[in-house]
Formats: structure tokens, sequence, C-alpha cells
């Protein structure tokens, strides 16, 4: 979905059109439902920057639309502008009390219906900056196989350790074979699953923050099970985007372990991070496989600018593929290349110990503190 559309609300078609006229004038793109239920499946779904909703309709009012949407966690912070010929004060309030953003009375001179929708997207991107703190690092691999869940979770370890006064959340959006619980050598269940088994409806901080364990290093994270994939709840956009909303409000950093895959909720995910590391083998395969995955995320509307190259290589013959080569051939920055440990990478998964907490020197240590300061800025080493 575009960043522009507006989602307008009447059951006069004639209205509708009048209304989308005006707003298209302005380069809007327009979404329009004629009754309150559509209303809120479409405000759900497709979630726009901004809702225009009449009043009086047959089926349920706009009240009671706004009032609906103002409790799912989807919908509740998108503004609403109640458009409609009722103009005493108690209509008004009733307006407001429902949730309501703004009030316009029809008719309306196009000028100030834009004026009134320009103002409140203002105002919207002003309090999503307050309201979002955290800042959302998606680690995304071309292929399964390549090390990324655990690349993820030493970048994650090592951005505790150089912001220790920052509140930071690993989350493993895996449907199953998660790792991460296993690369700490710890005992528990695939926590984010009970939680995609409830509707999204009943999801808030108090479960999400229940769901969440706590590694020694002070890292939080949302783990998966290592049972195999399909065993579970399979998570959708609608789940995926509620708890990164729930967890970005009370963490600064919400890294992403995501799978190879552009399903609903994993693209949710990446179009919600503000910055993608995307893995890649040292090889031609996966330089044409990384092709592919770019071209995804523009054809998702994700962004593919958001995406930074991280070279894993595995064998020491695997060096062939040169920045200049890699960077080239994507039109995309690379940060790093991590170079092949088999001896670290053996002693890790035997001791159920991260490589940064083993060696915190080494090199693979050090490429790691290079990602952090290529996204987050200055670590010391």
């Amino acid at each position: 979905m575009e960043p522009n559309h507006i989602l307008i609300v009447d059951d006069d078609v004639d209205a509708l059109r009048l209304v989308g006229m005006m707003l298209e004038r302005e380069g809007f793109k327009i979404l329009a439902a004629a009754s309150g239920q559509q209303a809120i499946e479409k405000a759900i779904a497709e979630q726009p920057v901004l809702i225009i909703l009449d009043v009086m309709m047959p089926d349920m009012d706009g009240y009671q639309v706004a009032t609906q949407l103002r409790k799912h966690p989807a919908t509740e912070t998108i503004p609403i502008l109640m458009f409609t010929a009722k103009t005493t004060v108690n209509d008004k309030v009733a307006g407001f009390q429902a949730g309501a953003d703004d009030y316009l009375t029809k008719p309306v001179h196009p000028t100030e219906l834009v004026s009134r929708v320009q103002a409140l997207l203002q105002r919207s991107r002003r309090a999503g900056t307050e309201v979002g703190r955290g800042q959302a690092i998606a680690f995304l691999p071309t292929k399964g196989g390549l090390g990324t869940s655990s690349l993820a979770l030493n970048v994650a370890l090592e951005l505790k350790k150089a912001y220790p006064d920052k509140q930071t959340v690993l989350v493993e959006l895996h449907d199953g074979k998660g790792t991460l619980a296993l690369q700490l050598g710890m005992n528990v269940p695939g926590s984010i699953q009970t939680l995609a088994g409830r509707p999204v409806t009943q999801l808030n901080k108090d479960l999400v923050n229940d769901s969440l364990v706590r590694h020694t290093s002070g890292l939080h994270l949302l783990l998966s099970t290592h049972q195999p994939s399909g065993t579970g709840q399979k998570f959708t956009r609608e789940f995926a985007r509620t708890v990164l909303r729930l967890l970005s409000t009370d963490y600064d950093y919400v890294l992403l372990d995501l799978p190879a895959a552009l399903d609903d909720a994993t693209a949710e995910a990446l179009r919600m991070s503000g910055e993608i590391v995307l893995t890649l083998d040292a090889n031609r395969i996966g330089l044409l496989l990384a092709q592919a995955m770019i071209e995804g995320l523009d054809r998702h509307n994700i962004g593919a600018y958001k995406a930074k190259i991280v070279l894993i290589n595995r064998t020491p013959a695997a060096a062939s593929l040169t920045r200049q080569d890699i960077e080239k051939t994507l039109q995309h920055t690379m940060i790093c290349s991590i170079p092949p440990v088999p001896d670290l990478a053996y002693e890790s998964a035997q001791s159920g110990r991260p490589m940064v907490l083993i060696q915190p020197r080494s090199l693979v240590a050090q490429q790691i503190r290079l990602i952090i300061q290529t996204i987050v800025g200055k670590v010391e080493s």
C-alpha cells in the first residue's frame, strides 16, 4: 500500500465520488467503503493514512465505526475526520468522544477539505515519531542456512553491550525451525507461537512483555519454537504489525530475525523496519538470489532503498566476490563481510554461547560492531 491512501466512508455514492475527486486532484490515492462494516475491514487490511467518515449510514453509524476503529490495535492511531451534515454541538461532541480527530460539515469547499486533511496528516506524523520510539532493524536472508539468525543474535548482544542503558529486544519471526533459544542454551517454548494463537484484538503490552525471555546480558527475546515450520499458528500481517507496534513503544532497538521469504507477515515487518540487513552467500548464486530479493522488496512496496548488504563467507574459498562486484551488481551498499570461523562457530554451538561472548575481540566481533556502527552509530571497540 502506498503511503498516501485515504479511506472515504459514505453510503452516498455521489458523495464518495465528489470527495474522492477533490483529494485525487491533490495527489492522494483513494479507497472507498459504502458501509461501516466494510470500512472497518478495509481499514484493518489496507492501513490508510487517514479515514474520512460519514456519520449517517444504515448498518452502523459513524460514531459506532469510529469506536470500533479505536478499539482495534491495527487502526487505533489512524486519524479520523468526521464528515457529515449534522452540525449541532452535541453531534460534534459525540464524534470526538467516539474517537474522531476532526469534524467537518457538508457541504465543504475543496480548499478547506484539503487543508483539514493535510493538517491531520502532519499532526499524525508528529505524533508517530513521539509514540513509537523504537528503531526496527530487520535481518533478512536471501536463502536459509546462511547463519542470519546467528548474525542477528550476535548483533543484538553486541548492541546491548554497546548501549547498556538502551532497551533492546530481538524478535524471532519464524513460524518454526527457530534456533535462537538453542544458540543460547535455553530450554524454552516458542512464545511467539502462543501469541499468534490469540486473536489479534486481545494482544496488548502486558501479554507481549510476559512472552519475552531475558538473557543474562540484559537482551530481551521473543522466541520461536524449534519444531518444523507449519506446525504452529501461521503469522499474519496484522499479527506482525501489532506485535512490533507494541514493542516499539517500550524498546529503543527492535531487531527482527526473519525467514528468507516475503509472505504477508515478513513483508509487513520489513515495511515497519528502518533498516534491512540483507545477507547473501559469497558466490554467483547468492548474488542472483540477492538481486531477486531486492526486486521483491520494491515489488511489495517495502522499499529496497533500506537494504544494506552483509556477505557471509562460510568457507575460505568463498571470498571470490569483491565488494566492488557486489555493490555494482546490486546497486546497494555493502557493510561488511563475515569471515569463516568454523572452530569458533563449533564452540558456540556446543557451549550455547554466541561468538561475541566467547571471543569479543575476534574478527567476527569486529565486523559485527561495524554493522552496528553503520546502522546505529559509533561503537567503542
